[in-house]
């Protein structure tokens, strides 16, 4: 049984939470990248991607996430992480991607980070 990507946002001033839940997988990971390249269009380029509710991610996650982060950071914007549960954290940890991307334990504490 496949679990869909839900994906819903909070604007929080100039920064935007986007609250995943589900896989972060192949079958999930267009979803995330147009999501985070639509609110960049829209000029919302400081985003914070909440984790809190993602069990599982996979290399094609890490590509939508870096992609969105390449994205906002050439309109001079970033993107944080917050909340990663378990098996996300150990994947950044692993791929060093933990380096890249900024990850605070509360969506508090990254849209501190971005602001």
């Amino acid at each position: 049984m496949l679990e869909e990507m839900n994906i819903s946002q909070q604007t929080l001033g100039e920064v935007v939470l986007l609250y995943l839940k589900g896989k972060l997988d192949a079958a999930a990971s267009s979803k995330v990248k147009t999501a985070i390249q639509e609110l960049i269009n829209q000029g919302q380029v400081k985003i914070i991607v909440d984790l809190a509710e993602v069990s599982f991610i996979d290399s094609s996650g890490l590509v939508a996430l870096v992609s969105g982060l390449r994205l906002a950071r050439k309109h001079g914007g970033n993107i944080a992480l917050s909340a990663a549960q378990p098996q996300p954290q150990t994947v950044f940890r692993l791929t060093m991607f933990d380096h890249i991307f900024p990850i605070h334990p509360t969506p508090e504490e990254a849209r501190q980070g971005l602001i």
